[in-house]
């Protein structure tokens, strides 16, 4: 099983998130890489916290960030790739990997073909933010700005055209030995696909492996500073 550490990239900045509501500073995009080399870790996810409109001009800023720094784990990118010219721009990064949300939710053909076509099935990571309600799995849109009742037909497609999927566990992302494991009871997929992040620790990572989980993301809690920042994602 793979273990894996995720980076929220927003405006050339890196932060640690916390419960899909705040954000903590981690420093430049090019120190918290070159921090997380020491470790060894299996892949990096880089996400931009997009949960609106994404303008192009930020896209190109943090592609530039993501160019300008050197990883000697593989990197994975998602948040904002919705669209073809958003594909087109990535062609001469070092990203192995590609995560998506909307486009899976949405159900944008054209993004997936795209993407499948210049990177092949492997490089295709469907991503969702879920937190469970009553038993309910709940995913977050960020086209719509809210959780919305995931459907069997998202994973369907998910189980179609994505490599593997990734479950982000908003509800304990940012703490530790917190991962609801009732969110893979529910959900139905096979477990040598899934990724899980979101409240990740020693304990977490023995039963994930128990299970037969493909990668646990860890959250990066060691890098904090003090502060707290609320935001409006």
């Amino acid at each position: 099983m793979r273990i894996g550490s995720s980076i929220i990239l927003l405006n050339g900045y890196c932060f640690q998130s916390y419960q899909w509501k705040f954000l903590r500073p981690l420093g430049s995009l090019h120190n918290v890489l070159k921090f997380l080399d020491q470790y060894n870790v299996d892949e990096i996810c880089i996400i931009r916290p997009v949960r609106k409109e994404d303008s192009y001009l930020s896209f190109i800023n943090d592609l530039n960030q993501i160019q300008s720094s050197l990883s000697n784990s593989p990197i994975s990118l998602g948040g904002g790739i919705r669209l073809i010219r958003h594909i087109n721009l990535l062609k001469d990064l070092p990203i192995e990997r590609l995560h998506l949300s909307n486009v899976f939710l949405e159900k944008n053909m054209q993004v997936i073909n795209k993407i499948s076509n210049l990177y092949g099935k492997q490089a295709l990571v469907a991503t969702l933010p879920i937190k469970c309600v009553e038993n309910d799995l709940l995913v977050y849109h960020g086209a719509r700005r809210a959780f919305v009742p995931l459907k069997v037909s998202t994973l369907d497609l998910i189980n179609e055209y994505a490599d593997e999927l990734m479950i982000i566990d908003v509800e304990n992302e940012g703490s530790n030995e917190s991962f609801n494991f009732k969110i893979l009871d529910n959900l139905k997929f096979q477990n040598n696909r899934l990724i899980i992040s979101g409240g990740i620790g020693p304990t977490t990572i023995m039963k994930a492996k128990e299970i037969g989980l493909a990668s646990c993301i860890i959250d990066n809690r060691v890098l904090h500073n003090e502060n707290y920042i609320k935001t409006e994602l």
